[in-house]
């Protein structure tokens, strides 16, 4: 009963984001912006410094190219960049036992950093809560799929649940506590500025080539 919860309502939550992504298709610069700090989000994470034995650890504060992005483009892209980032895990050995753990391990977990852009980005309290709440979302699913899928690993008597929440709380919760702290000192300000003015740029540049377009038609004309 548990698993069919899970994997239908896993199921939902990516019905609702494929939607969400048809009617706000990035464009072709954004794409390879998701594609680059994917990457980096995956090359961060094989860096590890603690790893434990049944899969996570601490890793090179993988979090932070994912909330980051969400942050300077919204939802949608912090989303996508988290799906890629979740997939892209797999490359570097996966283990399932069921396609609602997957889902939950392997695509949930890391699309919830996407929502670190959900409290707004206007100042830094702002955010610290959004990346706070991207990481609760995303070692919440962790915490989910240990205590469903592995708790056979809980030491004899003691509740999966609990047990759960200590090892993911101690490997990705921490990771993500210190990925909030560092987005949030971030110069968010700055690289916005720097990002919007790089856009104007970009949009003057094809302005104008369109006007030099339509005068060349006419002149042809």
């Amino acid at each position: 009963m548990e698993n069919s919860i899970i994997l239908g309502s896993g199921i939902l939550l990516l019905i609702m984001y494929f939607w969400d992504l048809k009617n706000n298709k990035p464009d072709l610069r954004t794409m390879i912006k998701i594609g680059i700090f994917s990457g980096i989000s995956y090359i961060l994470y094989i860096t590890q410094f603690i790893k434990y034995p049944q899969g996570g650890g601490i890793s090179l504060f993988s979090m932070v190219p994912v909330m980051l992005l969400s942050i300077l483009y919204g939802r949608t892209v912090g989303l996508t960049a988290g799906l890629i980032f979740g997939l892209s895990k797999m490359l570097n050995g996966m283990f399932v036992v069921h396609p609602a753990q997957f889902l939950l391990d392997y695509v949930l977990s890391t699309m919830g950093l996407g929502l670190a852009c959900v409290f707004g980005r206007e100042n830094k309290f702002k955010i610290f809560m959004g990346c706070l709440f991207a990481v609760v979302v995303s070692v919440g699913m962790n915490i989910l799929s240990g205590a469903v899928y592995f708790g056979q690993y809980a030491p004899e008597g003691m509740n999966v649940w609990w047990y759960s929440f200590i090892y993911n709380g101690s490997s990705a919760g921490v990771e993500g506590i210190l990925c909030t702290v560092i987005v949030a000192v971030f110069p968010i300000k700055r690289i916005i500025n720097r990002f919007d003015g790089t856009k104007n740029t970009i949009e003057m540049i094809d302005k104008f080539d369109e006007e030099k377009n339509i005068i060349e038609l006419k002149q042809e004309g």
